[in-house]
């Protein structure tokens, strides 16, 4: 019995793994084949000398599960409410990345209260000694549909992100790249989700331990994979923006400013690394439950962040609306930063290039972050005073015509740039 029951613990640590929710790889079992502590069937033995006590569990990180989803769970909720109104009232309207964000946050909001659900009955952050198996198999349920739903939070937010991109520049090179990555999130989202749900024949096998033959692929390795493939994907995601934003006419503060708010949004990088770390051990362990919860935590924390983070490029905006003063001026609307441009000289061609370079990036402008750019015209229009431009066409005095030239389009233009 106790050679069987090591088996089993073997091969559920080596069963699917997405992030911070154990799938299971189950044994052909019936329920004589689990062991008795107690009177009670457990999925596996306590260890010599344990004293097992399933009306007090003994838990861990219990506390800081409630924690997080207690305050960063409404964080989140009012950092979406700050955005939407922003989009409706003070922007152009809701578009298709709002509507990713909102279903990223509906995805953050079922994986959090299922496994929540997951402690509340001392299952998740317990022994697995001491879970009756009975309520083990309602965490496994609970675990099949979070993992799942955990991948397509993930998913939505990136692709929240990159339909944002979209609105950032017409520039055709931009534009492809984060064409390309939308169809690279939007394959393997649906291709891991699928494979949480199918991984088993019969698929019930993936929840239910107590199912007697079918088989299941191993894909603990695979979603290791996947937990790093992830962490690439954030970091292609906060890299991409960052050359654009540096060739934007705007002050030094503002770029910093700029590449602030997408660094900010990098910060799941961070949490998603530390979770990679946590999820190691678990490979290796037969108490699956309650190794998984520090992992768990992580998993809470990036599931906020993904929304507030998200949240996050319209707050300038928001702020500036009801309380511009805590916002104050920025680079642009810096008297030095005027003279600077006012006061060199600028030739038609220059001129030319300048528009064509600003036009380029009028969207950038247009969305919810237009204020790193364009939000500060009127104070600028202010600083640099009323201008007049005075434009003669023909002859220039003083200036013989040309009758010896081929025949031609001559024209001699003269320009007069008066600041008041």
């Amino acid at each position: 019995m106790r050679n069987l029951n090591q088996e089993r613990g073997q091969n559920i640590s080596h069963g699917a793994i997405l992030q911070n929710v154990l799938l299971y790889n189950w044994t052909t079992s019936t329920m004589a084949d689990f062991p008795v502590t107690n009177g009670v069937q457990t999925l596996v033995p306590p260890p010599e000398g344990y004293v097992v006590d399933f009306e007090n569990p003994q838990q861990q990180k219990v506390l800081e599960h409630y924690l997080i989803f207690g305050i960063l769970g409404p964080l989140a909720f009012i950092a979406l409410l700050q955005r939407y109104y922003t989009k409706i009232f003070l922007s152009k309207g809701l578009q298709v990345d709002d509507a990713f964000m909102c279903l990223a946050w509906i995805s953050s909001v079922v994986t959090q209260a299922l496994l929540i659900e997951a402690i509340r009955i001392k299952t998740l952050c317990s022994h697995a000694w001491e879970i009756p198996l009975e309520d083990f198999k309602t965490y496994a349920l609970i675990a099949y549909v979070a993992a799942a739903v955990f991948m397509l939070c993930n998913g939505f937010t990136k692709l929240s992100l990159l339909t944002f991109y979209l609105h950032l520049t017409p520039q055709g090179r931009f534009r492809i790249a984060t064409w390309f990555m939308i169809v690279i999130v939007g394959l393997y989202t649906v291709i891991i989700t699928g494979m949480l749900l199918f991984h088993c024949d019969p698929v019930r096998k993936a929840f239910d331990i107590t199912v007697i033959g079918g088989s299941c692929i191993d894909v603990g390795i695979l979603y290791i994979a996947t937990a790093v493939s992830n962490i690439v994907t954030d970091v292609i995601l906060f890299v991409m923006p960052i050359p654009m934003v540096l060739k934007l006419h705007m002050g030094r503060g503002q770029k910093i400013g700029a590449l602030i708010v997408f660094g900010i949004g990098s910060v799941t990088v961070t949490t998603s690394c530390i979770r990679l770390v946590y999820l190691l051990p678990v490979l290796k362990t037969t108490d699956l439950t309650w190794e998984a919860a520090p992992a768990n935590i992580w998993s809470f924390l990036e599931a906020n962040l993904f929304i507030i983070c998200g949240s996050m490029p319209t707050l300038r905006k928001f702020f500036r609306h009801f309380a511009p003063r805590l916002m104050g001026g920025d680079s642009t609307s810096d008297p030095s930063y005027a003279r600077k441009y006012a006061g060199q000289p600028r030739s038609a061609d220059g001129l030319s290039r300048s528009r064509k370079q600003r036009n380029q990036y009028e969207a950038f402008d247009d969305n919810e972050m237009q204020t790193f750019s364009s939000s500060n015209r009127d104070k600028d229009n202010n600083i640099l005073g009323d201008t007049h431009v005075t434009v003669d066409a023909g002859s220039q005095s003083g200036v013989e015509p040309d009758n010896h030239s081929e025949k031609a389009i001559l024209q001699t233009k003269s320009f007069t740039v008066q600041y008041d």
